[in-house]
């Protein structure tokens, strides 16, 4: 039974799209997994890839260029989740992930914070899986010392990848996620409105202790 991994992801990429960041966001993440409670967790190569439970910790460096706040520069993501697998063989995923990107613009005093809140559904078969994603967004710009963006919405996607075993203590993942935020209602006067988002990640893991 593997009780704790440890893993490294490598790269996270979102196109300039995406909560208008710069084309290319690569970011190294110290991230912790917890995995276990369940006798059948490491019965086969499949089920010790889907742990009964899992925490997922991630935080990076991200390069930022806002229109909102007239400047681009340098911020931070935080991003953790918590997840549970189900059925005879743990195959269906249910995971709530939060994340915040904050980027303050030293050039001009303004500030760009994005608050995300993710509810994923996933079927998985085999090394491959795919499901539903329901996000909120929380939204708040300060540009140039004022309060512009105070915002918030909700939308849906979908979120498609897979994991594979490398060696006897590896894994690899690739992940995509795509949401639409339909609607955002603003609480200051200004009309806002955000771009659909994509995700795409790739992470590899490694198993440090085990049972």
């Amino acid at each position: 039974m593997h009780l704790i991994n440890l893993k490294r992801s490598m790269v996270s990429y979102r196109p300039s799209k995406a909560w208008q960041k710069s084309s290319v966001q690569a970011s190294i993440y110290l991230c912790g997994m917890f995995a276990g409670l369940g006798s059948t967790l490491a019965m086969a190569d499949d089920n010790s890839l889907h742990p009964s439970f899992l925490f997922d910790l991630n935080y990076g460096l991200t390069n930022t260029k806002s229109k909102m706040a007239l400047s681009n520069d340098s911020g931070t993501s935080l991003r953790y989740s918590l997840g549970a697998y189900a059925g005879d063989s743990n195959n269906i995923e249910f995971n709530l992930g939060f994340e915040t990107d904050t980027t303050s613009f030293l050039l001009n005093q303004s500030k760009v914070v994005y608050d995300w809140q993710d509810t994923k559904l996933l079927y998985h078969l085999s090394y491959f899986y795919a499901g539903l994603v329901f996000s909120r967004l929380n939204w708040q710009v300060n540009a140039l010392g004022v309060d512009t963006v105070d915002a918030a919405g909700s939308g849906y996607g979908g979120s498609a990848g897979f994991l594979t075993s490398i060696g006897k203590t590896g894994t690899f993942r690739f992940d995509v996620t795509t949401v639409n935020i339909s609607t955002m209602k603003n609480a200051l006067v200004t009309e806002v409105s955000v771009p659909s988002r994509l995700d795409i990640d790739l992470g590899a893991s490694v198993d440090l202790w085990g049972k």
